[in-house]
């Protein structure tokens, strides 16, 4: 142990040193120096005498701090292949014994990282013009075969300790060891993995979702849209993602194809009903959707979102005509029956309004009133409808309810409406 005390002594000496004040033959003698506690750790480590290698570990953690290694594909290959080891180690206790979780991903990590970097000098060719396979040959197969750990780490990571950053790099790791050269032998053949790309980049794509990173949700929620799992919630994290970048132009062009997608999903309609809404601009968005029902005449939101449209302009048969239509198409479409009966009451007001000139006490007026009770006993259904199908929301459908009550002198439903609201804190 001396002479590997000795060894380390020097290397620290030489790390102090400027390099580039030094001659051609002290910048040799140094980098000698600094190699040969590389061989003494892979010595260290080879040793079939010694089964605690922290000794080897020790020595070439300090070898990678020096700069005369870096560039040297021996130094980084066994770093790899003692990081190697002790991951083993480390992951055969978590099977019967207590073990380092966190310090067990960060073995894993360390080794592919010094693995790759070994690979990538060997790729370069020596003077001769010749590279190695050496890195490839001793790490490739191993890689291979525990990169899925990768997932199970970030899994760890983003349920146990919700460290979605931390997550959200081994996520990214396994991506980056897969698509590593040293890996296209086993990668190419492996159908297993090409299974599990899509529903495997879901997980990096949510991890950077939770850190709002959306160039990195992008990058990983394109691949995850390909899953039938979770492919709709995918391309509704684009869409997010997009939003936030203020990029307008991709954020349509991704609800669109959403829309396409996922016929039955409201979430996109929703969110191009608040845009249209907030610019000001309905004949784009019924422009929009009568592409939409060309392309699927069935879906019945479509027929809902050329209802709202109409109803936005005041054309209230044309929306009540596109409702029933909705409601024809899907008989649970909750909100299609609330705004039908909107419709009918806002029917029923602009009836009125058009008697205001009729003195109250005349019977053409008392006729009108008949008239306009009419109009709510046609609105009644369709809000009874919603409160069937939406039962918990009392703060939406009480009030309509509540007048419509009112006006059909309905006083035992009306009671019980108050009596609701009451507990709602609604009166």
């Amino acid at each position: 142990m001396k002479k590997l005390i000795f060894v380390l002594i020097a290397a620290l000496g030489v790390s102090c040193t400027s390099y580039a004040q030094m001659t051609e033959k002290e910048l040799k003698k140094a980098t000698k120096a600094a190699q040969k506690e590389v061989k003494e750790a892979k010595n260290e480590f080879e040793r079939d005498d010694v089964q605690d290698k922290r000794g080897a570990k020790r020595l070439i953690d300090n070898a990678m701090k020096n700069e005369l290694n870096k560039n040297w594909d021996q130094t980084w290959l066994v770093a790899a292949d003692i990081y190697e080891d002790f991951y083993n180690k480390e992951n055969i206790k978590s099977y019967n014994q207590a073990y380092d979780t966190v310090g067990m991903y960060k073995l894993l990590t360390d080794w592919y990282r010094y693995a790759m970097k070994a690979d990538s000098l060997q790729q370069i060719p020596n003077a001769k013009g010749k590279t190695s396979d050496e890195a490839r040959k001793k790490h490739s197969a191993e890689m291979h075969r525990t990169m899925s750990d990768l997932i199970r780490g970030g899994i760890f990571y983003f349920n146990d300790h919700q460290d979605y950053e931390k997550a959200y790099e081994l996520f990214d790791t396994y991506f980056t060891v897969a698509n590593h050269p040293m890996l296209d032998a086993w990668i190419s053949d492996d159908t297993i993995f090409r299974k599990y790309v899509p529903i495997y980049s879901y997980y990096p794509a949510l991890a950077a979702y939770n850190l709002e990173k959306w160039d990195n949700v992008i990058k990983y929620a394109s691949v995850a849209v390909a899953d039938e799992e979770v492919g709709e919630t995918a391309t509704e994290m684009i869409c997010d993602a997009y939003g936030n970048l203020q990029d307008t132009v991709k954020w349509l062009e991704t609800l669109k194809q959403g829309l396409v997608k996922y016929p039955t999903a409201q979430y996109y309609y929703g969110k191009l009903l608040n845009y249209y809404n907030l610019k000001g601009d309905m004949t784009e968005l019924e422009n929009f959707v009568k592409e939409m029902v060309e392309i699927d005449p069935e879906k019945a939101y479509n027929y809902y979102v050329l209802g709202y449209v109409a109803q936005q302009s005041k054309n209230y048969d044309e929306a009540i005509k596109q409702y029933e239509t909705a409601i024809e198409k899907d008989e649970k479409l909750s909100d299609a029956y609330f705004n039908l009966g909107l419709c009918i009451m806002f029917q029923a007001q602009e009836f009125m309004d058009s008697k205001s000139n009729l003195d109250y006490r005349s019977k053409a007026y008392k006729d009108a009133v008949k008239e306009q009770k009419n109009f709510y006993k046609k609105a009644l259904p369709y809000f009874l409808k919603y409160r069937e199908l939406e039962a918990s929301a009392t703060d939406k459908w009480a009030i309509p309810l509540q007048t419509i009550y009112y006006q059909l002198d309905m006083s035992k439903e009306l009671n019980e409406i108050e009596a609701r609201m009451k507990e709602k804190g609604m009166l």
